[in-house]
C-alpha cells in the first residue's frame, strides 16, 4: 500500500460525493487489522514506521470520508481547488440576511420558554441544511468547482451553528 493513495482507492470506494458508508467501515476494519502498530510490534524498526504511518493514514482517510463537510473539502483539493480557510467568508448578500436571521433565531431559541424543545428543533433544521447544501455540492464538484466551494462554505456555516445548539444543549443539562 503506497502512503499517497487518495483516501478513495485506499478504501476502495469511488470517488463520488456519495459514498456506502457499510463499506467504508468494512474496508476501515479490515485496513485496521492488516496495519495495526501491535502487529508490528516484532518487526525492524522500518516496518514499524511503515506500519504507523499506514494506520495513521487509514484513520485519518476513516475522518474524513465519515464527514460530509470534511469529505467535500476533499473531493475540491483533489481537484486542485485551493478552499482558502475554514474562516473564509461568503460574499453573498442574501447568504449573509440568512446567517444574521438564523443567529437571531438561535439567541431567541435560546432564552425562549423551552430552550431544550427549541434547540432541538434548531439542530434539526441546521442537519437537514446540511443534506440539502451536500446534495448541492453531489451535484456541483465536478462542474462547477467555484459554486461548489460555496456550498461548502455553506455547509460549514450551518455546521458551526449545529454545534454551538448542540453545546447549548449540553449546557442547558
Amino acid at each position: 500500500m503506497n502512503l499517497t493513495t487518495n483516501y478513495f482507492e485506499l478504501f476502495g470506494l469511488p470517488v463520488s460525493y456519495s459514498i456506502d458508508r457499510r463499506q467504508l467501515s468494512q474496508s476501515y476494519r479490515s485496513l485496521q487489522q492488516q496495519f495495526h502498530p501491535d502487529r508490528f510490534a516484532t518487526a525492524a524498526e522500518q516496518e514499524r514506521r511503515i506500519s504507523l504511518q499506514m494506520a495513521s493514514r487509514v484513520n485519518e482517510g476513516n475522518r474524513v470520508l465519515r464527514d460530509p463537510i470534511e469529505r467535500a473539502r476533499y473531493l475540491l483539493e483533489m481537484e486542485g481547488v485551493d478552499l482558502g480557510t475554514d474562516g473564509e467568508t461568503l460574499r453573498d448578500n442574501q447568504f449573509l440576511l440568512e446567517q444574521i436571521e438564523l443567529r437571531e433565531q438561535l439567541e431567541e431559541v435560546q432564552h425562549g420558554a423551552d430552550p431544550g424543545a427549541g434547540l432541538g428543533h434548531f439542530v434539526e433544521q441546521m442537519e437537514q441544511r446540511i443534506r440539502q447544501q451536500g446534495e448541492q455540492f453531489s451535484q456541483q464538484w465536478q462542474e462547477s468547482s467555484a459554486e461548489a466551494k460555496k456550498t461548502i462554505q455553506r455547509m460549514q456555516f450551518f455546521n458551526r451553528l449545529h454545534r454551538q445548539a448542540e453545546t447549548m444543549i449540553d449546557d442547558l443539562i
